[in-house]
């Protein structure tokens, strides 16, 4: 079902975006830190068997830290605005789900004990329409914001902390995109599945060629164990919690799976998953705009920007990671970092080469991370035969040709510590739009190859990951130097902007906290809540700029996730700061 905002509720909403919007910068730290006491304590006894407020994994409570590291095959949400975006042309009566011809369209097979008559979730790669009917309609403007990992109970441990009140099922309040309704956006609400075609590939990365091994484990999603939505598990879910865990399931979990006679299905990873939803093309593991046959498969961001858009990337994490490179590159393999650039920067790459694709002409904003995170022996195996050594997100020759300063097409920032990363963004962001230049933005220093945990309270004090293998739980830590020499994500946003938003020009911008999924890889929650604040302040800013430069007619905002991981809250209320 598409949940829509009340009226009742959007007085109260349009203050706290009001409120949101002032933000900009975290705010002080709260005397007491209830996250970071929980996350410190459950890190450091990950292996006693105990009660706790939550854990990761199939394993129940009572029980170790963790038993799971990875994805899940968890339905995740997704949130829209705007008048021209309509969620009920993929949900419900219009679900994939619903209809075996429509789900074999999709996976290229009908998956076991999936199709469900009853589904009001939608397909993960069916927001290509919701995205592509909007442009037909007329929108000028789109905005996709991807918290990557970020499902349902990481969602309501976010807002839980945030606001200081439980809820346990529905879209929930407390974060911004939860709860803002400003009148004429038309938010709604629904959900989708996120698995893969197959887990397994075997590629070539030199030829561009991929093959499907028998020993794939396939995709789907059985509503009778993971259930209708991501809050109500199905009458199965208690005897099979290790389904969620598909391929990395272990023996316990797929005993559990069989003994109710249902099968596993894969967990999505983040590439083949965030490219689906702009290409509209399910695939496997690892693949980045490539089918399963291995042809390169066009995204929206293709076809917008043929008809004159402008098109733009800003993210968290490396700028030719898998999600940010999904909007935009083609590669049979997701580590092939340099290639993914090539294509992301309009440079001829392996796939015009081994393929003979067409040469896109690049996005005009990319702005990530990567800087000062180098190419080591195993990276030139991944990256082929024209991986070059010196940075692993670029190759040398390409950094220095795509500057302007050099006769390239991108003014450039880079990081510079001693110099403020957010005002050097901006004044960049600012010179190229005066000269009329695209904008490449490249942050991070070596070890640090996403923006610093801001942490749940704002304070940029992660606690440690998890004790594993017996090694000691180690936190990251930050200079005030480093610390300065990074923008926000908020200011990456915000530069984005600058270049793109050109009087009678359209654009489509995908922003992305894409450290969510570094912390819960982790299984570390203060960091991961800290990162889904930091993609508040990103909406906040978005928000800013349609309603102040634009507006809800012409203007598009989706916000979602490209999978889960395997949270759980055992006691919600658990999260509540006592003291506040």
């Amino acid at each position: 079902m598409i949940r829509h905002a009340s009226r009742p509720v959007r007085a109260a909403a349009a203050s706290l975006a009001a409120a949101l919007l002032a933000w900009g910068q975290p705010g002080p730290a709260r005397a007491e830190d209830r996250l970071k006491e929980l996350q410190t304590e459950y890190s450091l006894t990950a292996g006693e068997k105990r009660d706790r407020v939550y854990h990761f994994g199939s394993q129940g409570p009572g029980d170790v830290f963790s038993n799971h590291g990875s994805h899940s095959n968890r339905q995740i949400p997704v949130y829209t605005w705007g008048r021209k975006a309509d969620l009920g042309l993929i949900m419900g009566a219009a679900s994939s789900y619903r209809d075996p011809e429509r789900l074999k369209a999709i996976y290229g097979y009908v998956p076991e004990n999936t199709v469900n008559p009853e589904a009001e979730y939608a397909d993960q790669s069916d927001i290509r329409k919701v995205l592509e009917s909007a442009a037909a309609k007329g929108a000028k403007h789109i905005f996709i914001v991807w918290f990557d990992g970020m499902d349902w109970p990481t969602t309501q441990a976010a807002a839980i902390v945030k606001s200081n009140k439980v809820y346990t099922e529905g879209k929930g309040s407390g974060l911004i995109f939860q709860d803002y309704a400003a009148e004429g956006s038309n938010p709604q609400y629904g959900y989708v599945v996120t698995s893969p075609t197959h887990d397994k590939s075997t590629l070539d990365v030199d030829a561009q060629t991929v093959k499907i091994p028998e020993s794939s484990m396939r995709g789907g999603y059985d509503v009778q164990i993971a259930g209708p939505n991501p809050w109500t598990p199905g009458p199965l879910g208690s005897q099979a919690p290790g389904y969620f865990k598909g391929q990395s399931a272990s023996d316990a979990d797929r005993e559990g799976v069989k003994a109710v006679g249902r099968v596993l299905h894969a967990y999505t990873d983040s590439s083949q998953s965030a490219a689906e939803i702009v290409s509209g093309v399910k695939s496997y593991n690892s693949s980045v705009n490539m089918t399963d046959d291995g042809r390169p498969a066009p995204t929206l961001f293709h076809d917008l920007q043929a008809k004159g858009w402008k098109t733009g990337v800003v993210t968290s994490v490396p700028f030719p990671h898998a999600s940010p490179a999904g909007m935009y590159a083609q590669n049979v393999y997701r580590d092939d970092y340099q290639d993914l650039a090539r294509t992301m920067l309009g440079i001829p790459s392996v796939v015009q080469e081994a393929l003979g694709a067409p040469l896109h002409p690049g996005l005009d904003v990319i702005i990530g991370m990567g800087y000062n995170v180098m190419m080591e022996p195993q990276h030139f195996k991944r990256q082929g035969k024209n991986s070059v050594d010196g940075h692993l997100c670029i190759a040398e020759p390409d950094r220095a040709a795509i500057n302007v300063k050099n006769g390239g097409k991108y003014t450039v920032v880079e990081t510079k510590l001693g110099t403020n990363g957010g005002e050097a963004l901006r004044r960049a962001a600012e010179e190229a739009a005066r000269i009329g230049s695209r904008l490449f933005g490249f942050f991070g220093e070596k070890g640090l190859d996403h923006l610093p945990y801001r942490t749940a309270d704002g304070n940029f004090d992660p606690a440690p990951d998890p004790v594993k293998l017996g090694k000691e739980a180690v936190a990251e830590t930050y200079t005030k130097e480093e610390l300065d020499s990074q923008p926000t994500l908020a200011q990456m946003t915000d530069a984005a902007l600058t270049v793109l938003a050109e009087p009678d020009r359209k654009f489509i911008l995908f922003v992305e906290s894409g450290d969510v999924d570094f912390a819960l890889h982790a299984n570390n929650l203060d960091n991961a809540v800290g990162a889904v604040y930091s993609g508040e302040d990103a909406i906040a800013r978005i928000i800013r700029w349609v309603e102040t430069r634009s507006n809800w007619d012409d203007s598009v905002l989706v916000v979602s996730s490209d999978h889960g991981h395997y949270l759980v809250l055992d006691r919600p209320e658990g999260l509540l700061s006592p003291g506040r």
